[in-house]
């Protein structure tokens, strides 16, 4: 859908496009000023009009060089000619020979001052489709490119995802269709800025509004003088006479004076020079829980330690493992995977890992790759460290160890992974994001673990095929009933295939479909309750209770690929070393 600031001009320019019925009313309108008074006002927005058009409203607003308006000429500003029909290019035959050559097309004719400038939409129609003729708008590609922006019908914008990852819409267009009596598009000023800006260019946006009742006669308008208005950055041309007139000139939009800051914004960022922010830490080099901050200026590294005594950039800060519930909790957005979280076209997090006290930590050197609010969001949950790194990190990072991954939530996946693969007809992957939804509950939250466990359930259980298991069951000669799911017919495969033995029920699966029906549900009874304390009597957190039945789930699902007849392992997967040769004792 349109963004808010989007409708509000979208609406405006529908309302002061209507001429009133009160006669009063009427003759101010004829004087345009309520139109005007718009474009002023929007010059300073945060949505920028640069295409309108309506019964009696058109604007459209062109790139034009700084250069070309150094010293307008009035007159010749208000000489214009144009509209976002024009073409990007032409076909041009001439010559004796008859030649064809393709030629630029000009945005703005009539206008000495104007013949460079260019168009930051087009307007495009196909015509011989049946039905209206349909129109819609292309953002110059420079701009599309520059911006890093894609075309999203469904939000009739064009938009790309901002540091956070939140989706942006930075051109928005409605009214395309050919029943609308009104149509705009919008740029945000922001990025336009940055554009203008960079390329040396201000912003002119050139109107008319020709203001009448349809029933009333135009033509007394031509034996009435025209008067010219300079109102600086407004140029215009009016005319009223009777119960009808017209305003026509140009509106000369500079940059924002933010744009120059934004500009140096651009280049300080590509330079690295950010905002940063403290973090409680260990500094194992000094020996000491500091405040140490993720400007590169306040850490070292290897190969720069002799020249002084700073804390070293993989310093780790520990943190609240509420902090992953955010990430968590926005699948869509991110994706949480064994030591890193990625967020949608915008920035990883590598190498975080949890400590035997439920710690999250992070290198202050990974703090550093996230946006500035991003680094604020871990600021409050940062906490000094009640132990040391994880056994994990110490041999990748530390050691240059590479460790079979032991996570046994990672293990569940490894199996599923495999099946995948190989296209089992007993098991399929409903959702492919369903691997990158499930993470192991880091908190002490009873609605984490749940989910959680709600989430291995939708990976695991939901994957199996009851046809393909039926098959296999009659491969091996046995019975089954219609009414049986898909666990009760594993475990008949189980009791007569390789690994059967005197218990074959699922023990781990049922346990996981058992908690997701009872305590995923929105009310819970007193078996709900008498689960969730079992799980803490008997393993201490929740965590433990979750990775403890992982690695059940683990061994039964390799019992059901061995008797269907597949390993349901893959490779060995280890994590690899960061390949610091820095030694330390964190």
């Amino acid at each position: 859908m349109p963004n808010y600031d989007h409708d509000k001009l979208f609406a405006r320019i529908a309302e002061i496009g209507r001429s009133p019925d009160d006669n009063t009313a009427f003759t101010k309108w004829l004087t345009a000023q309520a139109h005007l008074e718009l474009l002023r006002q929007n010059a300073t927005d945060d949505e920028l009009i640069i295409y309108a058009s309506g019964e009696h409203t058109f604007i459209h607003a062109v790139a034009v060089s700084h250069d070309a308006l150094a010293d307008p000429d009035v007159n010749d500003l208000l000489q214009w000619s144009g509209n976002p029909y024009s073409f990007a290019a032409s076909y041009v035959s001439g010559g004796d020979g008859n030649d064809v050559r393709i030629e630029p097309g000009r945005a703005v004719n009539g206008s000495r001052a104007l013949s460079g400038a260019r168009l930051l939409v087009f307007a495009r129609q196909i015509n011989g489709l049946p039905g209206q003729t349909r129109t819609y708008f292309e953002v110059v590609q420079e701009y599309s490119h520059l911006t890093n922006i894609h075309h999203y019908p469904e939000r009739h914008s064009y938009c790309r995802f901002d540091d956070q990852g939140d989706m942006e819409q930075l051109v928005t267009i409605t009214g395309e269709a050919a029943d609308n009596d009104v149509t705009v598009v919008t740029f945000k000023r922001g990025p336009l800025d940055e554009y203008l800006a960079a390329s040396r260019s201000v912003l002119v946006r050139m109107f008319e509004f020709t203001l009448m009742r349809r029933s009333e006669d135009f033509s007394s308008l031509r034996d009435t003088p025209e008067k010219v208005v300079e109102q600086s950055p407004i140029f215009y041309r009016q005319r009223i006479a009777g119960s009808a007139a017209y305003a026509r000139g140009v509106q000369i939009i500079h940059p924002s004076p933010r744009s120059a800051t934004t500009v140096s914004a651009m280049e300080r960022q590509r330079l690295g020079h950010e905002r940063y922010v403290d973090f409680w830490a260990y500094d194992w080099r000094n020996k000491k829980v500091t405040m140490i901050s993720t400007d590169p200026r306040a850490t070292t590294n290897y190969f720069q330690a002799s020249e002084n005594s700073l804390p070293f950039e993989l310093s780790p800060a520990f943190f609240d493992p509420e902090v992953l519930a955010k990430y968590k909790n926005d699948t869509d957005k991110y994706a949480i995977e064994a030591r890193s979280i990625h967020c949608r076209a915008a920035w990883t997090l590598s190498g975080y890992d949890t400590n035997e006290a439920g710690q999250v930590h992070v290198y202050i050197c990974d703090l550093r790759s996230l946006p500035y609010a991003e680094q604020l969001y871990w600021k409050s949950f940062n906490q000094p460290p009640k132990t040391g790194i994880s056994e994990r990190a110490w041999k990748t990072d530390f050691c240059g160890e590479f460790v079979d991954l032991v996570d046994p939530l990672e293990q569940v996946k490894r199996v599923l992974r495999a099946w995948e693969k190989k296209r089992t007809p007993w098991w399929t992957l409903r959702d492919a994001t369903s691997m990158l939804r499930t993470a192991t509950p880091r908190t002490g939250s009873v609605d984490e673990w749940a989910q959680e466990l709600k989430n291995v359930a939708v990976l695991v259980i939901e994957g199996f095929q009851i046809e393909g298991i039926r098959r296999r069951l009659d491969e091996m000669g046995l019975q089954w009933n219609r009414n049986e799911k898909s666990l009760s017919l594993l475990e008949r495969v189980l009791s007569h295939g390789p690994s059967s033995g005197d218990d074959h029920r699922l023990h781990g699966l049922r346990s996981v479909q058992r908690i997701r029906s009872k305590i995923g549900s929105h009310a819970r009874g007193a078996e709900a309750a008498t689960i969730v304390a079992g799980a803490i009597r008997e393993h201490g957190t929740y965590t433990a209770h979750f990775e403890e039945l992982c690695l059940t789930v683990e061994r039964e699902l390799k019992c059901i690929g061995r008797a269907f007849g597949a390993a349901g392992e893959e490779s060995t997967q280890t994590d690899s070393p960061r390949g610091e040769e820095e030694d330390a004792s964190v």
